[in-house]
């Protein structure tokens, strides 16, 4: 079973978001490293929250001109807060927290947290489902905690499954799905080798 900490998940999950990215098909809009505007607004819209973005050099407001000045750390480090630590994935296996953590990134907190639920209730012959809430509550760490490499796939094909229904759903998106796929693909790789 692979071990590893949030700098291993973000690795991963940095090479996948690339750099600075504003694609006319991409809802997010202006993308750096991953953090889209509109995330690291939300950032900023706490007392919290901006303090953290001027600790680590993010002039406010934030703005395209901001965005466009990110670096990679300052990324990882909104990353970190809003994502790994929010969701307290250090508490998880390794392989789990990765699966959530990227997802998140891609998806948002809650996205990430339905497809590990659904992963995980694919696996479940006897016993009780996981309500599909994503709320990353009691009940899912316990579960998680099943950590197996049946878990692990299954949780990968329910992101694929997941990208496939976004261009089932809005098929200006599937200039995107290639990437997507081989993006899951990758992380299989990393997860299961």
């Amino acid at each position: 079973m692979r071990q590893g900490t949030f700098q291993d998940a973000h690795q991963f999950t940095a090479k996948w978001e690339g750099g600075l990215s504003d694609h006319p098909a991409d809802r997010g809009g202006l993308t750096a490293y991953g953090a889209t505007l509109g995330f690291v607004q939300e950032i900023a819209a706490t007392a919290s929250g901006k303090n953290f973005l001027q600790a680590i050099g993010v002039p406010l407001p934030v703005t395209k001109a901001v965005m466009r000045q990110l670096r990679p750390g300052q990324v990882a480090a909104m990353f970190r807060r809003e994502r790994w630590d929010a969701l307290r994935l250090d508490e998880l296996p390794f392989r789990q927290a990765a699966l959530i953590y990227d997802a998140a990134v891609n998806h948002g907190p809650a996205q990430a947290v339905k497809l590990s639920q659904r992963g995980y209730n694919r696996c479940v012959v006897h016993g009780v489902k996981l309500a599909v809430d994503g709320i990353l509550g009691p009940l899912t760490r316990k579960a998680l905690q099943t950590d197996t490499d049946k878990v692990v796939r299954e949780i990968l094909e329910a992101r694929r499954e997941f990208y496939e229904g976004i261009v089932a759903a809005r098929p200006d998106q599937g200039v995107f799905l290639k990437g997507w796929l081989n993006r899951t693909n990758d992380l299989e790789k990393l997860l299961l080798a």
